[in-house]
């Protein structure tokens, strides 16, 4: 089959268009997959830049936002026949048995692999995922939007509703205007949030009015607190949903009001924070972090997008030959949406 293999780490170049071989039947809970549409998340940009990431697989295809048909069913899969279209979420929850999985949190379970990552994804004609981790998609959501939904659509939803638990009326500050901060505005204004989005970027005001923002505060020199306390008559937010992370820590724990919810979903910079922890604890700030997308989180998400409340940002699709070009211009931020390639 074609696929795009990471042929070593670096520029966008080590990544190479060429025929592989096809995956091997389904085993136990496996589904064979044709891909009709993978998504370019950063994520696979860090994992193509740098060899710091363990249990590489080999060889290394790329993609971990996923959609296409049910080709093939292992003996032991469940709630899935041939023909059916699906999406993906991020990881495969290969335990199911830890206190983790049983518990709703399967994206901390410690026996998780990423797909793109630590098992093939979707850069590819076919791949191999578990039935736990695929989820039906509606037929009023095509391939490339329901690629999405599992990453940064899912992922946006476990920020604001499960860990960040936005109730209506609530001011909700989002930072960053990649694509969890586009999908974070449009999920916190459908549950009835007054939402504040903050970005570095006078290009991408109305592109964030448009995904729903009540106010849009550009951050000046990286200072965007004032701009925030302004906009909610000098209290600040409830929440805070940072797609961003250290670089913008301190500003966003200047943006909430005491007793705040700061509820951490990226970090794009590597940046390291100095913490006072005074000043956490005498405003009795809540500190949690969203991680990824579990299986009945991407079925919300879904809901939502088929809905109509929700809408997958799809800047532009790209024949998968092109995975490089598009590589590229995820990491010139050169879009606002999601490129998503198309075998």
């Amino acid at each position: 089959m074609k696929a795009i293999v990471t042929e070593g780490h670096g520029a966008p170049d080590v990544l190479v268009y060429r025929d592989i071989d096809a995956p091997p039947a389904p085993k136990g809970h496996q589904v064979l997959v044709r891909v009709r549409a993978c998504g370019v998340c950063r994520r696979d940009i860090l994992v193509r830049q740098g060899p710091g990431h363990r249990g590489l697989a080999s060889p290394l295809v790329l993609g971990h936002e996923i959609a296409g048909e049910v080709v093939a069913l292992g003996p032991e899969a469940r709630g899935l026949q041939v023909g059916q279209r699906v999406c993906s979420t991020q990881r495969e929850f290969v335990c199911g048995c830890c206190s983790m999985c049983r518990t709703d949190r399967e994206t901390l379970c410690p026996d998780l692999r990423f797909l793109g990552q630590e098992a093939s994804g979707g850069y590819a004609e076919y791949v191999l995922i578990n039935d736990d981790n695929l989820a039906r998609l509606p037929d009023n959501v095509d391939f490339a939007h329901g690629a999405i939904v599992g990453c940064p659509v899912g992922t946006a939803f476990n920020a604001v509703c499960d860990t960040g638990k936005v109730q209506p009326g609530e001011r909700v500050l989002i930072t960053g205007a990649g694509g969890l901060g586009m999908h974070a505005v449009q999920i916190a204004r459908a549950v009835g949030a007054t939402v504040i989005a903050s970005t570095r970027s006078q290009s991408k005001v109305r592109a964030l009015e448009e995904a729903g923002a009540h106010t849009v505060v550009v951050a000046v020199d990286g200072n965007f607190a004032k701009g925030v306390r302004a906009a909610t008559g000098g209290r600040g937010v409830d929440v805070t949903v940072d797609t961003v992370g250290g670089a913008v820590f301190h500003e966003v724990r200047r943006s909430v009001v005491p007793g705040g919810r700061i509820i951490l979903v990226g970090e794009v910079t590597g940046t390291a924070v100095e913490l006072d922890m005074a000043q956490i604890y005498r405003r009795g700030l809540e500190i949690r972090s969203a991680v990824s997308t579990s299986r009945r989180q991407l079925e919300m998400a879904l809901r939502l997008v088929a809905s109509g409340a929700v809408r997958p940002l799809v800047e532009r699709t790209m024949p998968l030959a092109e995975a490089a070009a598009a590589h590229r211009l995820v990491e010139d931020n050169a879009v606002v949406g999601r490129v998503v390639l198309v075998p």
